[in-house]
């Protein structure tokens, strides 16, 4: 949420929109809340948001461009139509999010559903990743159901200078017939008083018709009605005719980690999910309402009470816990769960075991380390009708990456001159805490981690006029990698760059061409060590001489920044080496005599030892011949 500003008024607020349809609360809209998932919510906050300590979603911030194709893959994955609308901010471009579901009656007529995805530079768990969770929560479940006016779900960018990402929208949509529109800014701060703030004109039907919803699906949330406010991205909507209100959090102007760095996931008290679910509960059944959707209430919802898996080993056997639940009359059938899945020769299925009445546990099975796993789940309910999750499988699925782990294959430290190719003022040292004494800041005194760093003029600003000077790596073997992420730390500040640029490129073919891994999109002033993290496995994995390479410039004719400074480059892969043998106790990779002769020089060893427990195979208390036999019953394995 921006700070308040005084708004002047628009020509364009002369365009006329008809009254909102709102409908009173419905059966229906309680069936649709009563699908609100906290898990799912929680989900998007941890694994899709960029939530987390040192992640930024702000003006040059290394994981707002992350955030946005995530939030567009979503709402793809939701089966909504989804374009990238372009945001101009001095210079920049940068993009709102729009998933479109269209109505079956009244596609002409549109209700808008928005939130900000951006922040000021810091994690902005609360503000406002809470409130795009709860515009993609919200959508995951009307996207089931046909409805009879537009809907359209909008992650807007650059709210944080003065919500320049709605007003783009407004321009670009002011002919659209929009009948309603709600931004929910802030949704997840509670410590009081489950209090939730609705901010709207006084003769706003959009605000009267959210409060009720509030009272009617917010399982006990309360609403108030301060007053109208203009410091959220209804407040453009507002300006041009368009009945709009904000819903926010009720104790927002007491959250002491509004837009500081501590508004983070980790951070304990910032988040109450079970207050962010009742604000999802009452946004959904107030679209449910306004917007006609009509929803299936004899259905079957699917949670995850331990949340789904963001890696699954090759071997097979992790597991996940499945909890099926009747939103209507109909209740489950017993023992129906199925798991369904692809892991590259087609679909094939597996009964889930049921651990309890209507919970199961599904076990995935072996795969192919560093490719993608397909999956859905499927129930009957006791008309022996089949309900899937995700609602339209196999169309939409459920992924996962299968591999051990992820492990750290290359690392440079920068402790020491690795003796890259350096042009220009590029320079390997310990910087000096010099330049940025006109624009932006100066540089660090340090690096990361030890002293040194690789960086543009360690003595202070770069040059104006400035051609393209690089910093190039040596050859870089990753034919052994797979999912290649390439992760370093920087410090770097730089102008917009319709002046001044910075860049990331990569070679692939052992530096005859260079390919853009990333660019500022904006200023960028960075006062303390950022952590950068760019897929490469596109042009890295499995390739045996990669090179990376760092530039500075050009520049234009003013304006001297401090520029780059870059430490702790990492390349990261999937694990896919497999899990230790346990019975190759010689490390020769295989199991054979060597090991054999590793538990005979054991014999008698005294079993309280760590090292003599992990030789009792047989687990009777001793190391002897019953552990020889194990192993034997193994040779020339390495399971």
């Amino acid at each position: 949420m921006m700070a308040k500003r005084t708004w002047a008024c628009r020509l364009a607020a002369m365009c006329c929109a008809l009254a909102p349809v709102v409908a009173s609360a419905s059966e229906l809209g309680m069936v649709a809340a009563n699908q609100v998932d906290v898990f799912n919510y929680i989900d998007l906050m941890d694994n899709w948001l960029y939530t987390h300590v040192g992640d930024n979603r702000g003006v040059g911030g290394p994981e707002h461009d992350l955030c946005m194709n995530n939030i567009e893959y979503l709402m793809q994955s939701y089966g909504l139509t989804v374009t990238l609308e372009p945001v101009t901010y001095f210079g920049s471009t940068y993009y709102n999010v729009v998933g479109t579901k269209v109505g079956t009656l009244f596609p002409d007529q549109e209700i808008v559903l928005g939130a900000h995805y951006d922040s000021v530079g810091n994690p902005g768990a609360d503000d406002n990743a809470s409130g795009t969770a709860l515009v993609l929560e919200t959508a995951r479940i009307i996207t089931q159901y046909p409805s009879d006016y537009t809907i359209r779900f909008v992650a807007f960018t650059r709210e944080e200078q003065g919500l320049y990402g709605s007003e783009a929208y407004v321009d670009q949509h002011i002919g659209d017939d929009i009948i309603a529109m709600i931004s929910t800014d802030m949704v997840a701060y509670n410590v009081g008083e489950e209090t939730a703030k609705i901010y709207g004109r006084a003769n706003s039907p959009v605000k009267d018709a959210l409060y009720a919803a509030v009272e009617e699906y917010g399982d006990g949330l309360i609403p108030t009605l301060p007053g109208w406010i203009g410091a959220s991205d209804h407040a453009p909507f507002d300006e041009v005719g368009i009945d709009a209100a904000l819903l926010i959090e009720g104790d927002v102007w007491d959250n002491p980690y509004y837009h500081t760095s501590q508004d983070n996931f980790e951070q304990p008290g910032n988040l109450n999910f079970p207050f962010a679910e009742k604000m999802v509960r009452s946004i959904t059944g107030w679209l449910v309402d306004t917007a006609g959707v009509q929803v299936n209430a004899d259905i079957l919802a699917f949670q995850y009470p331990n949340g789904l898996p963001a890696m699954v080993s090759p071997n097979g056997g992790d597991t996940v816990t499945v909890y099926v639940t009747a939103l209507g009359d109909t209740p489950p059938l017993l023992d129906s769960g199925v798991l369904h899945y692809n892991v590259g020769n087609g679909w094939e299925s597996e009964s889930m075991t049921m651990i309890a009445p209507d919970l199961y546990e599904a076990s995935f099975p072996a795969s192919i380390c560093g490719e993608e796993v397909q999956y859905y789940f499927s129930v009957m309910n006791a008309n022996n009708e089949v309900f899937t999750d995700p609602v339209t499988a196999p169309d939409r699925t459920k992924f996962v990456t299968s591999a051990y782990g992820i492990i750290e294959a290359i690392y440079e430290p920068l402790d020491t001159d690795p003796s890259w190719t350096t042009e220009g003022d590029w320079e390997f040292g310990q910087p000096l805490g010099a330049g940025g004494n006109a624009h932006g800041y100066a540089d660090p005194t340090s690096g990361y981690t030890g002293n040194n760093v690789y960086g543009f003029n360690l003595g202070g600003d770069y040059d104006n006029n400035l051609g393209e000077e690089y910093l190039t790596s040596t050859s870089i073997d990753c034919s052994q990698i797979q999912g290649a992420t390439l992760k370093f730390y920087r410090w770097l500040n730089v102008e917009q760059p319709i002046y001044d640029h910075a860049y990331v490129k990569i070679s692939h073919d052992g530096g005859s061409s260079w390919i853009v891994l990333w660019e500022n999109t904006s200023e960028i002033t960075d006062n303390e060590w950022s952590a950068m993290e760019i897929d490469i496995s596109e042009l890295a994995d499995l390739n045996p001489d990669v090179r990376l390479r760092w530039t500075m410039g050009p520049t234009d004719t003013s304006w001297q920044y401090s520029g780059w400074n870059i430490d702790d480059i990492s390349i990261h892969s999937l694990d896919c080496s497999g899990p230790p043998c346990p019975y190759d106790l010689d490390g020769n990779g295989s199991v054979g005599p060597g090991d054999v002769g590793v538990v005979k020089n054991n014999f008698g060893c005294d079993i309280n030892l760590p090292e003599c427990v992990v030789l009792d195979f047989d687990h009777n208390g001793a190391v002897g011949p019953g552990d020889v036999g194990i192993v034997k019953n193994d040779f020339g394995l390495c399971p």
